[in-house]
């Protein structure tokens, strides 16, 4: 039985103004063995979000399967309006499984999708989205750079750049910041065997901008246009590289866009443990927010085949040296 007129019919509803997305999903089932910091980490990363993201940004957090304790801990972070968007699953979705279906439905032009353990420092933001106004290419673009990945799903990067005369050796990032992340994943000794990679980092120079060739998708920006080339099946991974390949990497290659990093550290991974130099990163509340008009994508028109063809001989063992040696690697330029 229905008595009286639904007061919402044939109302519109307003759109949110906003256009950066972030995706967070929490997945911790317990609060011992390898969870036994979770609770800290978790505070630690969704609170660094809430310290630096600015008015014109949404956050949503997929809870997959956690315990009561994280459970009751988002409820009162939802309630008291830090999270603008809560989803809870009984089970664990997987990584993947939990952030492609909200990245597809978001109507921003950016999206942030990164793990539940990492820490944000202050202007990540700014620094992410300056990026993409300075490189309208780029489709693609993490807060944390490494100087190993410049070759990792940047077919369109490389060939684009290496016509206009964009690409260049420089002296950029942090190395401390990029060991603290390589001992983040246990790799401190094999990320940067070869040590040249921390001293050089294949760039992007244009004018006063610049940017870092290739990145991670621990955390990472994308456009929303990269998640319409999706698998359109869900993937059944808790966590797998695969997955991270299948929905993030080659959907950014198939929309023809750059993939880039900052030069400036702007995040830490925390891992599974916590530590106190984790809890000496600060925040000013009265922190000046930057907001960036987004440029629309700009597409492509040579086909994939041949930038691919074109980038694998131009990284091939006999051209690569010479032509690393060209943009300016004047040590080392035959092992990098």
């Amino acid at each position: 039985m229905r008595i009286g007129q639904n007061p919402e019919n044939n109302k519109k509803i307003v759109s949110e103004d906003v256009y950066h997305h972030i995706i967070v999903p929490v997945y911790v089932p317990r609060l011992d063995d390898y969870f036994k910091d979770s609770y800290k980490i978790t505070r630690l990363c969704i609170g660094s979000i809430n310290a630096t993201r600015h008015y014109k940004s949404k956050l949503t957090i997929v809870n997959n399967g956690s315990c009561d304790e994280i459970t009751s801990y988002l409820n009162g972070l939802y309630a008291s309006g830090f999270i603008d968007q809560l989803i809870h699953h009984k089970t664990n979705k997987g990584k993947i499984d939990a952030v492609i279906p909200v990245a597809k439905q978001a109507t921003e032009a950016l999206i942030t999708i990164t793990d539940g353990d990492v820490l944000f420092k202050p202007g990540w933001m700014d620094a992410v989205e300056r990026v993409y106004v300075n490189f309208p290419k780029a489709g693609m673009v993490s807060p944390v750079p490494h100087g190993t990945l410049y070759n990792h799903f940047t077919a369109h990067t490389l060939y684009d750049a290496f016509f206009r005369g964009l690409l260049k050796f420089q002296k950029l990032c942090d190395p401390e910041a990029m060991l603290l992340f390589a001992k983040s994943i246990d790799k401190e000794t094999t990320m940067y065997a070869k040590s040249i990679r921390l001293q050089y980092q294949l760039t992007l120079r244009k004018k006063n901008a610049n940017a870092i060739v290739g990145c991670g998708h621990f955390v990472a920006t994308l456009r929303k246009e990269v998640f319409k080339k999706t698998p359109k099946v869900m993937s059944h991974w808790a966590y797998s590289s695969s997955a991270d390949r299948d929905y993030i990497d080659i959907p950014n290659e198939k929309s023809g866009f750059w993939r880039l990093a900052t030069p400036e550290n702007y995040a830490y991974h925390m891992g599974n443990i916590h530590e106190e130099w984790m809890d000496e990163v600060t925040y000013k509340p009265e922190q000046k927010q930057v907001l960036h008009i987004i440029p629309k994508a700009q597409h492509n028109f040579i086909p994939y085949f041949v930038k691919k063809v074109f980038v694998r001989i131009l990284m091939s063992r006999y051209v690569k040296p010479w032509y690393f040696k060209k943009l300016g690697l004047v040590e080392g330029y035959k092992e990098y």
